[in-house]
């Protein structure tokens, strides 16, 4: 229908303007509906990798309406392609004639932009429609399922973030427990060390005075044997 309105625009003349958004919307039609093609393309190459396929005859079915949308893209953009490459041929004799060109091919398009009696209607598709209203159905419940598994993916992503910080906080507190704990151990080497060194400095001064007790009483011993001996040669 876009495509018949834009032959009509450009058949009595209309404004580049409109005739270019006409052509943009036109192009942007096809395009989703590429992309709807193609996903349903992915749908039936995924069942037909199946080793066992539930219901063959549907599967056929799926096949058959995607060879048929594709047939009818395939027709659209050819008849895209063709107002364009049309529309660059009468530019080109306009150009070249100073404009009475385009009076002549504006008249043969047909009046009001039909196509002349005899001739068939470029525009009419002799393809078969397409009954994809079940199978749309089918892709748009299956996109609905896909966000309902992203949204579970999401929250599930999410608590599991909210589980790793909790983890993060107690790793944080048990390292500042343990700093505290190696402080402490720190703190009780150093004590036994001083006591150590204290302790030694105590044994060494009783050993110097068990020393000198000795002494004394060597000398107390060697003067009364001295003693002895002389009183044995008077």
């Amino acid at each position: 229908q876009d495509l018949r309105e834009r032959e009509q625009m450009l058949a009595s003349g209309e404004t580049t303007s409109e005739t270019a958004e006409k052509s943009y919307r036109i192009r942007v039609a096809i395009r989703a509906l590429k992309e709807e093609a193609a996903r349903m393309k992915e749908i039936v190459d995924k069942e037909s990798r199946k080793k066992k396929i539930k219901d063959p005859e549907r599967l056929a079915e799926r096949k058959e309406i995607l060879e048929l949308c594709q047939k009818h893209i395939e027709e659209l953009e050819n008849l895209e392609k063709r107002r364009f490459n049309d529309g660059y041929t009468e530019n080109r004799v306009e150009l070249l004639s100073g404009g009475r060109a385009r009076t002549a091919v504006g008249r043969s398009a047909g009046g009001g932009g039909g196509p002349s009696s005899g001739e068939a209607d470029p525009f009419t598709s002799e393809l078969p429609d397409i009954e994809v209203e079940e199978d749309l159905k089918a892709i748009q419940e299956r996109d609905k399922a896909i966000n309902q598994d992203l949204e579970d993916i999401g929250v599930g992503v999410a608590k599991l973030k909210e589980m790793a910080q909790n983890m993060g906080q107690e790793l944080d507190k048990q390292t500042e427990m343990l700093d505290n704990i190696e402080r402490g151990v720190d703190t009780a080497l150093d004590h036994v060390d001083n006591l150590n060194v204290k302790l030694k400095k105590t044994l060494d001064g009783m050993m110097k005075g068990d020393r000198f007790m000795v002494n004394c009483i060597l000398l107390c011993v060697l003067l009364a044997l001295v003693a002895f001996v002389a009183s044995q040669f008077t």
